[in-house]
């Protein structure tokens, strides 16, 4: 299995959960950090040769695509390197499995809904407020062999089609301790109150959190059941930000009045960001038998990694 983006927070995830079953190879791109037992390749997701050596080289039967350019405001201040990483690269990479009869399994986002009327299923309209969300849903729709939206071709000049179905994942904000090299919105959260300083945090901004390790389990059931097509997998119930620091504050003995209410209008985007792009993860669920933890469930297992 090749795994993209291994050295982020979803990708150390699922290799650490799944190479206790397979070889796998995890990718980074500016930190070469992967977990001690996958094998590293440095891979650039924009440029063409660094994709086609690293799938040459190591022939994967199965390929996890978790790495992207994910900072929406990033994408937004410069959408050239958003498309060229996460359309372009993501159009090699199915390209190279179609041609070579590998499975994939993309994670996508559920920043693709505008958050006009969560929670959200797999048949409803997707109408992502950025260019991230504009990206991921143009390279969900390649994968799966749909046209993409805007007017712009489902796959860039050249590149041959995915000849397979593959597996899209759309996540919500996964929570947990992160990689060596990279942070969740849970890890800086902690730090900050940890510290006693004050968080800001969204009243009316609606999710549905989802710890790390049962996003990474997800990815391993979805192999297991051999599935095919679109699905939404995230915590069992919506929450703000809001709810969410509150949660953090009481499972770790944190005091609560450091985390402070706000609304999405008092604070200055670049890109702009759904108000409730809950999923519901019915479909998941019912093929599979997922059931995440709750919120405090899943705070209450990252704190006992902290005591270890």
């Amino acid at each position: 299995m090749l795994i993209t983006g291994a050295s982020g927070t979803l990708g150390w995830a699922v290799a650490r959960r799944i190479s206790s079953i397979c070889r796998v190879i995890g990718t980074y791109f500016s930190h070469d950090c992967v977990p001690d037992e996958v094998t590293p390749a440095r891979l650039n997701l924009a440029d063409e040769a660094s994709i086609n050596d690293v799938l040459n080289a190591h022939r994967p039967v199965v390929i996890v695509h978790a790495a992207a350019m994910t900072d929406p405001d990033d994408c937004e201040r410069d959408p050239k390197s958003a498309r060229a990483v996460n359309v372009d690269g993501s159009a090699r990479l199915f390209a190279w499995a179609g041609k070579n009869d590998a499975r994939v399994i993309f994670i996508s986002t559920d920043l693709v809904f505008d958050g006009t009327r969560g929670p959200y299923a797999e048949a409803d309209e997707a109408l992502p407020l950025s260019v991230y969300g504009r990206t991921k849903l143009h390279a969900e729709r390649m994968l799966l062999g749909q046209d993409a939206s805007g007017g712009e071709s489902a796959y860039p000049r050249g590149l041959a089609r995915c000849g397979h179905a593959g597996v899209v994942i759309r996540s919500s904000l996964i929570y947990g301790w992160g990689s060596p090299v990279s942070n969740t919105f849970f890890s800086g959260l902690h730090a900050t109150l940890r510290a006693g300083g004050k968080m800001r945090l969204f009243t009316d901004q609606m999710r549905n959190p989802v710890l790390e390790d049962d996003i990474a389990g997800a990815v391993v059931m979805a192999l297991e059941h051999d599935l095919a097509g679109l699905y939404h997998v995230g915590g069992g119930k919506s929450a703000s930000r809001y709810d969410f620091g509150r949660a953090v504050c009481e499972v770790f003995g944190l005091d609560e009045g450091l985390v402070e209410p706000i609304t999405m209008d008092e604070f200055e985007y670049v890109a702009g960001r759904p108000l409730d792009s809950t999923l519901d993860i019915s479909k998941f669920r019912v093929a599979t038998g997922f059931t995440p933890l709750g919120i405090r469930e899943g705070l209450r297992r990252l704190k006992t990694v902290l005591a270890d």
